[in-house]
């Protein structure tokens, strides 16, 4: 979202800076800066905005960057075993409807977002595209290549897509389609949610995990469990993460 947009939303509601604020629970100055154009909204931000109901009815889905919306949502559906016809009835959306949001020739509109954000528990601003999760996909991609010491040859020949397509991936140039993502995602044994769904917060982290996992950590006992790490040093944490990383990559230096 773009400076410009916020500020045509809030004025539209006959909102000053000190109302929106306070509506969102953001600093005014915060919001001044967006509306300036001076610096990038952050994730949560977005969030606390997208679903506040003082802007809801000034929304405009397509001021909204939905670049790789659908394969996201195609992602997040298959994860869970689901058909078109299945989520459609749990959302109260058509599946044609749905269909056409996934190939990418229609821009839902905001209900609808929200109607998907709530049933896969993760937030709006986890589907909405941006040129920093762009980004961020090509590095966790570099990341979990460099882990495995694979050079990019290698990981293009494994997931059958050329070197070149790997360098621009990791640069942040070009968008992935679904079908690489996948290829992708088996090589370097993570999710397909990892890699397409940004993680700056521990919301994001969830998001991107299994439906099996996420419901683990849900569970009283192993939040429990994740507590006790407060109590840990460095050396600690490293070698519980070390030892997690046994299974398929190498030691944390």
């Amino acid at each position: 979202m773009r400076g410009k947009t916020l500020k045509k939303m809030r004025e539209g509601k006959n909102l000053s800076l000190q109302d929106l604020s306070q509506a969102c629970n953001l600093p005014a100055s915060y919001l001044q800066e967006i509306e300036e154009e001076q610096r990038e909204i952050t994730a949560k931000a977005l969030d606390k905005l997208l679903q506040n109901p003082c802007l809801t009815g000034e929304l405009d889905t397509a001021s909204i960057s939905t670049t790789g919306l659908g394969d996201k949502v195609r992602a997040l559906r298959k994860e869970q075993g689901l058909s078109l016809e299945e989520l459609g009835k749990a959302l109260e959306l058509s599946f044609t409807y749905l269909s056409e949001i996934e190939r990418g020739e229609r821009v839902p509109s905001l209900q609808a977002l929200q109607k998907i954000s709530s049933f896969f528990h993760i937030p709006i601003s986890l589907l909405i595209g941006t040129p920093a999760k762009l980004m961020s996909t090509g590095k966790k991609i570099r990341m979990n290549r460099e882990m495995r010491n694979m050079t990019q040859k290698q990981l293009a020949g494994a997931a059958n897509v050329s070197p070149g397509l790997i360098a621009q991936l990791e640069a942040g140039k070009v968008q992935p389609s679904l079908k690489t993502i996948e290829s992708l995602s088996k090589v370097l044994g993570v999710s397909v949610c990892y890699l397409i769904l940004e993680q700056e917060d521990v919301e994001g982290i969830i998001g991107g995990i299994s439906p099996e996992l996420r419901e683990l950590l849900y569970n009283p006992r192993a939040q429990m469990l994740i507590g006790s790490i407060c109590t840990m040093d460095f050396e600690d944490i490293k070698l519980v993460l070390n030892f997690i990383g046994m299974l398929k990559n190498p030691p944390l230096k």
